[in-house]
């Protein structure tokens, strides 16, 4: 079995890595300087686990080189691991990769990714998933893994058969990431986009780690967030988590990631474009239409717009 990861950041070097000591050949395919070190220099990962893998162990293509002939249309699995506003760039790369049957997911925050790859390479081929581990890059180019969670799976309508789902559960077990399977494609992706809205823009605006979100004001502003989108959620016929189990899940997340500095205040720092347009705007966007207010998430939008367009 080969899987490509497309976009080998923070997140999708944990999962490389992790992947390192099973049997499946494992393709990155990178761009930039920061590719070109993974290139040369393999991966370290440190924090929750500690793995250096030698960059033989992996099969590379970049994105500013022509890929080598024995990769295309060879994946049984890609990967997206990139940032959201990255996911439909890279849905149409992943066609040179994978086989006629393989299958497609985007390990990526924000809402739409599954309805991207579905309208590209047709529902039958796509998986939809989530992670809560926790994980960012560092100046001299290691990672950390900053918090162990684990990675969620789902058929979305007309998706690969439950024997191909459990075929990637075996293959993520193998690489000791946690995997769980759930029934409803929307509801795992809402769950997961749920806790980003309540964290990621209120991190970012404050410059805190995960941790310090749990100060009451802040966890506060959080919950806020999370009442405002579930009831657009609710709005388009999904049933999530009630308050309290979400503010419990909440809880649990900032306490396991306490030291994890959000992507969105990576990307803030850094002077980045955020992935603030596939999570709160999404959620501003789909209340104006349902005629519902959400001034919570209209102004963190706002406001981190403010920071970075």
């Amino acid at each position: 079995m080969r899987i490509s990861i497309l976009g080998v950041g923070s997140m999708g070097s944990v999962v490389a890595a992790s992947l390192a000591p099973t049997d499946a050949e494992v393709h990155l395919h990178v761009r930039g300087e920061s590719g070109a070190a993974r290139m040369l220099e393999g991966l370290r990962i440190r924090g929750e686990k500690s793995i250096r893998v030698e960059p033989t162990r992996f099969m590379f293509s970049c994105e500013e080189m022509p890929a080598e002939d024995r990769l295309t249309h060879g994946s049984d699995i890609v990967l997206l691991a990139c940032k959201s506003y990255d996911v439909a760039d890279l849905a149409k790369k992943a066609a040179a990769f994978l086989k006629p049957d393989g299958l497609v997911m985007a390990l990526s925050n924000g809402l739409g990714h599954v309805e991207t790859l579905c309208r590209i390479h047709g529902p039958e081929r796509v998986v939809a998933m989530i992670t809560t581990h926790g994980a960012y890059s560092q100046e001299d180019g290691g990672v950390v893994w900053a918090g162990q969670g684990e990675i969620g799976m789902a058929s979305p309508p007309l998706g690969p058969s439950p024997a191909r789902m459990e075929g990637l559960v075996v293959l993520f077990e193998e690489a000791n990431l946690n995997p769980k399977l759930h029934e409803n494609a929307s509801e795992l992706v809402w769950e997961k986009v749920l806790l980003n809205l309540a964290i990621n823009p209120i991190a970012a605006l404050a410059g805190l780690k995960n941790g310090e979100l749990l100060a009451s004001e802040l966890f506060n502003a959080s919950m806020m967030v999370y009442r405002e989108a579930v009831l657009v959620a609710k709005m388009r016929g999904l049933s999530l988590s009630d308050e309290f189990t979400f503010e419990t899940r909440l809880r649990t997340v900032l306490e396991k990631t306490g030291e994890n500095t959000c992507s969105m205040l990576q990307d803030v720092k850094a002077g980045r474009t955020t992935e603030i347009g596939a999570l709160n705007q999404v959620i501003v966007e789909m209340a104006e239409s349902s005629g519902i207010a959400v001034p919570v998430n209209q102004m963190l939008t706002a406001l981190v717009r403010a920071c970075h367009p």
